[in-house]
């Protein structure tokens, strides 16, 4: 990090937390989609005064082929744009784009970070969230990525008839954790067109991708989806799932709490490459199952479609002999002098996460308690995969654990998740995977046990 770059970023947090975070800012745009972009802001604007991009890395969207008066982007780290090629019109400003008020964008264009809440230095986090809520009146979820940052700056710096025009996750028209924003869109009834991008546009990036438009000069309050054909042209469909049976219900908070039986997504204990082992890890260190270590289970990938119950047998061929991370340490007693020995020789490098280092003991997180049901987050094909949890193993990571069912319920609803169909329910998440949500899950939970008391009245 050059020196420039650290005063400018300096109250942002920790140098490790800064780095991270512009690390993982820098994914280039290709420079087919950002022609397409530029076409769709041709289909709705005959003329483009002044344009404003917010993460403008080398000035791509600057793209000398489009029309418009005067460019003016935003880029922090200098060795992004320093050789940056620029239309005359256009300008690069070495400067957080929070840092000025802008009101009289008739465009804001751009590809904003996609960073996870959890990598956002808590310094940035603060400075921006407070500029956003002055300037717009919404509270962002702690849940929100980078990207919903930038995009509710593009919407409060475009004129009362401008056009916001982003390259943002597809995802964002369902997830809960961008409420905020879509409540804010349909207060203000701005049209909205999403267009899904292929899978392969960004080689590497593990979310499908979208051109989202949201036009302040219309307000119908109408969303419209399309999604891109192997030829590049886009058809419409009906709704974010791509089907008329539209996205699976999300529980309300309230009910989520209120309900006997309840979803968990599972444990983020701060880093699993060291607070989860392999059997083999375990056994190198010496540490002593139940004393030490507990089972976990980190994915369900390796159990057949079929499987509904994980017994022991099956724990044991699947997770533990096949040097899967299945043992979680104890966190809910003093350590043993094993165990502490093993955290004490952790490297520092390998426990450097914001998690870990906001704890007092950076290892030390809440033990979860024992799901009945464990249920896969992600999945390719019909359904998730769904079993009945006999080891008495944790959720960790992308497992779901359900919790307040009875060992027979419990078989009863993973035979009921084996069978479903959740085609067109669901949103794409990348790549063919589809990744359902905690409160979907409940829904589906709550229906199942509401048609099991009915029957049996």
């Amino acid at each position: 990090m050059s020196e420039a770059l650290r005063q400018l970023t300096e109250e942002w947090g920790s140098y490790e937390a800064v780095t991270l975070y512009l690390d993982r800012c820098q994914v280039d745009t290709p420079y087919d989609v950002v022609s397409a972009l530029w076409r769709h802001i041709a289909e709705r604007r005959d003329h483009v005064g002044k344009v404003v991009d917010f993460g403008a890395g080398d000035g791509r969207f600057a793209w000398k082929g489009a029309k418009y008066e005067a460019y003016v982007g935003y880029e922090i780290d200098v060795a992004r744009s320093q050789h940056a090629k620029l239309p005359s019109r256009a300008t690069l400003l070495n400067r957080c784009a929070f840092a000025d008020t802008i009101d009289d964008a008739d465009v804001c264009i751009g590809n904003p970070p996609y960073v996870r809440n959890q990598d956002l230095p808590d310094g940035w986090r603060q400075r921006v969230a407070k500029v956003v809520r002055e300037r717009t009146g919404v509270s962002i979820s702690g849940l929100a990525n980078a990207w919903q940052y930038f995009a509710l700056l593009a919407l409060a710096s475009t004129k009362a008839d401008g056009l916001v025009a982003l390259l943002i996750p597809f995802e964002w028209v369902s997830r809960p954790s961008a409420r905020s924003l879509r409540n804010y869109i349909q207060k203000n009834r701005w049209d909205v067109s999403v267009y899904r991008l292929r899978d392969e546009t960004f080689q590497g990036v593990l979310t499908t991708s979208s051109i989202t438009m949201i036009d302040k000069r219309r307000s119908a309050g109408k969303w419209t989806y399309y999604e891109e054909t192997h030829d590049g042209k886009y058809r419409q469909i009906a709704s974010p799932s791509g089907t008329t049976s539209g996205v699976l219900r999300y529980a309300t908070s309230a009910a989520e709490k209120a309900a006997p039986v309840f979803v968990r997504r599972g444990l983020s204990p701060g880093t699993q490459q060291v607070l989860t082992l392999t059997e083999g890890e375990r056994a190198r260190f010496g540490l002593q199952i139940d004393t030490d270590v507990v089972p976990c289970v980190t994915s369900l990938r390796s159990i057949d479609p079929d499987c509904l119950t994980l017994t022991l047998a099956v724990f044991r061929d699947k997770f533990r002999d096949a040097g899967m991370k299945c043992w979680l340490i104890r966190t809910d007693k003093q350590p043993s002098f094993r165990l502490q020995a093993y955290l004490d020789r952790v490297p520092k490098s390998q426990r450097s996460t914001r998690t870990c280092e906001l704890r007092d003991e950076w290892w030390k997180f809440s033990m979860p308690h024992v799901p009945q049901l464990l249920v896969s987050s992600g999945f390719r094909g019909p359904r998730p995969k769904a079993v009945c949890n006999t080891v008495q193993a944790r959720a960790v990571g992308a497992v779901f654990g359900v919790y307040g069912l009875s060992t027979a319920r419990a078989r009863r609803l993973a035979k009921h998740i084996s069978a479903l169909n959740l085609s067109g329910r669901i949103v794409s998440h990348s790549n063919g995977l589809m990744k359902i949500e905690p409160r979907q899950l409940h829904t589906l939970v709550t229906g199942f046990l509401a048609r099991l008391r009915k029957e049996s009245v």
